[in-house]
């Protein structure tokens, strides 16, 4: 008999039970199990896997550098953790990040250039831009014969270049669009052009098809009421079906907040002075109706863009955000001089404006960061500033995050027109 043959089964047995062994260990070691010789004991540890954009960053644990992103740093003991994602040129972020036993911990952390490139985005002045409800695109007023109202379009090509802006409508002797308030439908295809009087009396509400160019102007002062009440009906309904998705405790929070704070809206809200002394309309309809006035979150919750975070404002008039998903409730520090927040494209972070000063901060509190120093405006047509109407400074992140769009008038004179610039974030 072949001896081979003769201890076949043992081999067998004991490459199995070797390969057992083996592939014990290899799902052991993959959980994040590390044996302590010292000790002869084997230790449940955690993982943190970090990504940072840019790339490249240093990784510091317990001030003590460990890697570079993107990156996984595994076998880690299970506990809190002072984490520090630096790279030169760009801000710096920090937390404490508890590691737990057997699971990966996840960090994101987005930095930004310390001194941010500014562009001009217009170069004859922007009256009034306002924001479309869906963050795609920025309308403006601009003076002078060669004048009219502007869409800055906020999408960018396959190539990443941006679009230039176009001109909707010229202006004509009897309509300057650098004197118009703007605000828009819900669906964010039209909006509505108000002129005032030096009373601060609105003297016409002209449409504008945000699509077409070199189009008729059409005053709708007549049929301004029904028309508000069915863009604020569109507007119901919408908020109404995200609620659903709130908890009980975070919409009943909302109640008694200022809900129709400027700082939650992307359009103005336009009041009329003196409702019961309006003048007919200009095209000789009924008077014209005291308010125009949209309220774009009735609810008082502003979903993040991914819809799986909440940005409300409480009974103390604190701003908080809560995370649908985690089921956790931050509160947001407070401001000084605070202008407007809203939200970043990542939903992970929000854009907060203040006197002089633009902020990015991440949506539990952490992280704030000062993106741009300086002087920002956004000003009204004076007449309208009597109405309530009062400039509250223009910022919002471009939909693709690699830059803000702000309103001003950088290092020139006050009397020089305010234009929008971009800040770029990458």
């Amino acid at each position: 008999m072949n001896p081979l043959s003769k201890h076949r089964t043992k081999i067998t047995i004991v490459v199995f039970l070797l390969l057992a062994a083996l592939g014990t260990v290899a799902i052991f070691w993959a959980r994040g199990f590390k044996p302590n010789f010292k000790n002869g004991t084997i230790e449940r540890t955690g993982l943190i896997v970090a990504d940072s954009v840019p790339t490249g960053a240093q990784v510091y644990l317990d001030d003590r550098l460990t890697s570079a992103t993107n990156t996984s740093i595994a076998f880690l003991e299970p506990k809190t953790y002072k984490v520090r994602i630096e790279k030169e040129g760009f801000t710096k972020w920090e937390k404490e990040v508890t590691v737990i036993a057997d699971l990966a911990t996840e960090i994101h952390a987005l930095l930004f250039p310390l001194a941010p490139e500014i562009k001009p985005l217009t170069t004859t002045g922007a009256s009034n831009p306002t924001l479309s409800p869906d963050g795609t695109k920025i309308v403006y007023g601009v003076g002078g014969e060669r004048g009219g109202i502007y869409l800055q379009p906020m999408t960018e090509t396959p190539f990443g270049f941006g679009q230039s802006s176009k001109i909707l409508t010229k202006n004509t002797t009897g309509f300057d669009f650098s004197n118009a308030v703007f605000t828009w439908a819900p669906d964010s295809r039209q909006l509505i052009a108000t002129f005032f009087d030096d009373k601060a009396v609105a003297v016409a509400n002209l449409i504008i098809d945000a699509d077409k160019t070199s189009q008729e102007l059409r005053d709708i002062t007549a049929s301004l009421t029904a028309t508000l009440s069915d863009w604020q009906g569109q507007i119901d309904i919408r908020t109404q079906t995200q609620a659903v998705l709130a908890p009980d405790e975070v919409k009943s929070a909302t109640g008694g907040a200022n809900l129709a704070s400027p700082s939650l809206l992307p359009s103005p809200l336009t009041k009329v002075k003196n409702p019961t002394t309006q003048p007919a309309s200009p095209a000789g309809g009924p008077s014209n109706n005291p308010t125009i006035q949209l309220n774009y979150y009735p609810t008082g919750l502003i979903f993040s863009p991914d819809e799986e975070k909440i940005l409300y404002k409480n009974k103390e008039n604190k701003y908080h955000v809560y995370d649908l998903k985690g089921k956790k409730d931050y509160t947001l520090p407070d401001f000084a001089d605070f202008i407007t927040i809203s939200w970043y494209p990542d939903s992970a972070h929000l854009v907060v404006a203040q006197k002089d000063m633009i902020s990015i901060i991440e949506t539990d509190g952490n992280n704030k960061v000062t993106i741009y120093q300086g002087k920002f405006t956004n000003p009204r047509p004076p007449a309208t500033e009597t109405a309530g109407i009062v400039g509250r400074g223009f910022v919002f992140a471009h939909p693709s995050g690699t830059r803000l769009i702000i309103l001003t008038t950088l290092t020139q004179q006050e009397s020089t027109p305010a234009n929008l610039y971009s800040i770029n974030l990458r």
